[in-house]
């Protein structure tokens, strides 16, 4: 299937198309066909970082600790989230923040050992294990990086505050930052698949709420009525468990990590200043790292909030 934009391109065009067909269409003089990796490598040559920083591959399954151009230890992912799952594990350029020796996840109820962390509720960490010491033995982890309890004792040891986390399907540059330029689209439908982004990625998508209604739903069942509905109380509902300035803070953040150079978020509910090369960047990596939302955005019933 082909198609031609002219003019100005929405997000909203742009999120039918990609959800129809997994893939960009758009006007030569818009947005090109290179992919990512391509685009990134012209805007940022080797080296990306001259100190020390970690470097998670998730095809390959890897966890590299390196130093400039320098590898100095490579070791193998025990078990990442589950692709295709609200838990699956993220992708960006993150810089960390704190670290944890032994880390209680109030989401698994498990305890983590040498628990780095990378942004929202995703840590790179070795075996968890239940509080009477039993490990957990899941094919899957929810959506932190799991290394075996030696190799996680060495990446724990490895980063300080500021080392620099990038977690990738394909390569470092990925995220690298987009040229700078002028913000040419305003569009709400950006902001909203922000609002669920980091809903998912900040918060538990099991909690249940009341709705006006009285009834319990999960904050993940709320996600259609924002995508499809566009229902900007579902946004209000989200952003009011951290507060509305905290909430897009995070989004801002957010788009910092995916390198959306000419990207700012100003509200829950108001449009995304962005450019064409941001936005196509912003769909790719839903279309990669956030593929359960996908069957999100099939229509259903309205909930009454």
């Amino acid at each position: 299937m082909t198609a031609k934009i002219h003019g100005y391109i929405t997000l909203g065009i742009l999120a039918t198309l990609l959800l129809i067909s997994g893939a960009w269409y758009a006007s030569s003089s818009i947005v090109k066909s290179e992919t990512l990796a391509e685009k990134a490598v012209v805007l940022a040559p080797l080296p990306l970082h001259t100190g020390n920083y970690v470097l998670v591959n998730l095809k390959e399954m890897t966890v590299k600790l390196r130093n400039g151009t320098t590898t100095l230890e490579t070791m193998d992912i025990v078990s990442v989230g589950k692709p295709g799952n609200y838990y699956e594990t993220i992708g960006g350029s993150f810089v960390n923040d704190y670290k944890i020796r032994l880390h209680y996840s109030s989401i698994g109820h498990v305890y983590m050992p040498y628990s780095v962390h990378v942004f929202g509720n995703f840590f790179i960490h070795a075996i968890p294990y239940f509080p009477g010491g039993k490990k957990v033995s899941t094919a899957y982890s929810g959506g932190c990086v799991r290394l075996e309890d030696i190799d996680a004792k060495k990446v724990y040891d490895f980063v300080e505050k500021g080392t620099p986390i990038i977690i990738t399907q394909n390569g470092e540059y990925d995220f690298t930052p987009t040229a700078t330029s002028t913000p040419t689209i305003e569009d709400m439908d950006m902001t909203r698949i922000m609002v669920a982004t980091i809903l998912l990625e900040l918060l538990d998508p099991e909690i249940k709420i009341t709705g006006l209604d009285g009834k319990k739903i999960m904050y993940l069942e709320l996600m259609p009525d924002l995508l499809t509905q566009k229902n900007d109380a579902v946004s209000t509902k989200y952003a009011k468990r951290l507060g509305e300035k905290n909430y897009v803070d995070y989004m801002n953040q957010r788009a910092h990590s995916l390198g959306l150079t000419n990207t700012t978020f100003t509200g829950i509910k108001d449009s995304a200043q962005t450019t064409p090369e941001d936005l196509a960047r912003f769909m790719d990596f839903i279309a990669m790292y956030k593929s359960y939302m996908k069957p999100l955005y099939s229509p259903k019933e309205q909930v009454s909030l």
